[in-house]
């Protein structure tokens, strides 16, 4: 009978942990979509109701993503972590952040290197889904073109470590500035974006 009850015991553990990662993972996949708007409200009663969480259960996703944040935005705030296989076992170890380049107070685009970017940040959000370029491959004229823009503008993108390239943040909402402008008509010739002031030059290409 004891022997029984332990082994109801360990079955009810083993599906509440896997309970609770299928629904971490389900709660990542939805917290990505943030990428597409960050004016969106994650509806957490809904999704509650919908996995039929408990209020317990709501109450340690919640707890889980928000110490994950506090680790990320301070404990590693400058590093990242990596998976690394040493003598046949499985590590985390943190490596330092790339320093990021410095963006000039003023900058200059051309006007296709303006819809260049645009398309990009179209193209990340709204097509790729926030998922990376890979200028490696034998690539479309989209690529080639990313890659080129990266080469003279380094400060809009950032590279991981699988060679994955990405809007950084001030690519993106500089990419997000020209779609907006874009979507009212209007003749540009320089935004303001935080501090630095971004002119557009019809003619030149560079």
């Amino acid at each position: 009978m004891a022997n029984s009850l332990s082994q109801n015991s360990i079955k009810i553990h083993n599906d509440r942990n896997s309970k609770f990662g299928r629904n971490i993972t389900r709660v990542a996949k939805i917290l990505e979509k943030f990428a597409d708007n960050y004016e969106k409200r994650f509806n957490f009663t809904k999704l509650a109701q919908h996995l039929n969480l408990n209020p317990l259960e709501i109450d340690e996703l919640i707890k889980l993503i928000l110490i994950f944040q506090d680790l990320f935005i301070g404990t590693f705030s400058a590093y990242i972590i990596k998976k690394r296989i040493i003598d046949n076992q499985l590590f985390l170890i943190t490596e330092p952040k790339k320093p990021t380049h410095s963006i000039p107070a003023k900058i200059k685009l051309s006007m296709s290197n303006f819809n260049l970017l645009s398309d990009i940040t179209y193209m990340f959000k709204f097509v790729k889904r926030g998922k990376g370029f890979d200028i490696k491959a034998n690539g479309s004229e989209l690529l080639s073109n990313i890659k080129e823009l990266c080469n003279f503008y380094p400060y809009f993108f950032e590279v991981n470590e699988n060679g994955l390239i990405y809007p950084s943040e001030f690519g993106l909402k500089l990419g997000e500035l020209i779609l907006s402008y874009k979507k009212s008509g209007k003749i540009i010739e320089s935004m303001h974006l935080d501090k630095h002031i971004i002119m557009v030059e019809k003619n030149q290409r560079k």
